[in-house]
């Protein structure tokens, strides 16, 4: 019989990986270490609302990869990731605990104040509190952290995201935010132009910041390179697609084919058509030298 470990778990969606979750897991962690223990964190993937309101079509911060590298960044020692299902979503708190416990014995569970877990969301927070107290774990809430009196949440990162906003939600997840994909080969305009980027189309389930040209950094084989990123349509060209399209600044390399991650800093101007090739141009060396001065701290 394999022995279970005891842990001091925390669980949620945990979508972005923002300060309030940074807060409520980095307790958990911390309480682990003072009991002699180790930590976990319990999430999903898809994320519960894609399974069960898929008309909403919300758009999600972190993907899979994104989260997994951030949770474990977090000095979590383990991470359980369950596939959310709806016949998981139908399962009662007791069940759902049954699945933690073929793997853990959980000592305390830790959680927001806004969680309630199982079908129809009965397990509040009294109701795991009670729970708890059978099964011989303690349960302990962590109220959420705000930021000028608003709470800090994935809707309100992805509302300032909708809005063009990059500073913001940076200083709200703690991190820059990053949108990943693989580099594919395209018309070859900004080679012609003298800037060529790499082309990205991501994934459709991603939030997005609103259109326009960014200031990034794109980390390459452990460098991370100033960039110039444009989201959004070309204009000038009549193009209607939107792809994200990456210039690395003060570098030359194949990057066709891999896996890149975009993580990005700041706005420096709206998507906008130009009348000639030759003034896009200057526009993007004006980008370039923008974005190679823009102050890169969250």
């Amino acid at each position: 019989m394999v022995e279970r470990r005891p842990v001091v778990a925390t669980i949620g969606a945990f979508d972005g990986i923002h300060r309030g979750h940074h807060l409520l897991i980095g307790q958990a962690v911390d309480r682990a270490k003072s009991l002699g223990l180790e930590s976990l964190c319990i999430t999903f993937d898809p994320h519960p609302d894609q399974v069960l309101y898929p008309e909403r079509q919300v758009k999600y911060l972190s993907d899979r990869a994104d989260k997994d590298r951030v949770l474990h960044q977090l000095g979590l020692d383990h991470v359980m990731v369950v596939e959310f299902t709806l016949a998981l979503s139908l399962l009662s708190p007791e069940e759902f605990l049954g699945v933690v416990a073929e793997e853990y014995t959980l000592a305390e569970l830790w959680i927001g104040s806004d969680f309630a877990l199982g079908r129809g969301r009965k397990g509040t927070i009294s109701a795991l509190a009670e729970l708890g107290r059978i099964q011989g774990f303690g349960l302990h809430m962590v109220p959420p952290q705000r930021v000028e009196r608003e709470v800090i949440s994935s809707t309100l990162i992805r509302g300032l995201l909708s809005q063009g906003k990059i500073r913001q939600p940076n200083r709200l997840l703690g991190r820059r935010y990053r949108l990943t994909g693989i580099v594919e080969s395209g018309a070859q305009r900004g080679r012609q132009l003298g800037f060529p980027t790499a082309n990205i189309h991501i994934d459709p389930q991603r939030a997005l910041p609103a259109d326009g040209v960014y200031a990034a950094v794109v980390p390459v084989d452990e460098v991370e390179y100033r960039a110039v990123a444009n989201l959004g349509s070309r204009p000038t060209f009549k193009e209607g697609e939107r792809l994200l399209e990456v210039h690395l600044l003060d570098t030359k390399q194949d990057l066709y084919g891999r896996v890149l991650d975009v993580d990005f800093v700041a706005r420096l101007r709206d998507t906008q058509r130009f009348d000639s090739i030759d003034a896009l141009r200057e526009q993007i060396a004006r980008d370039a030298d923008a974005a190679r001065t823009v102050d890169l701290a969250l």
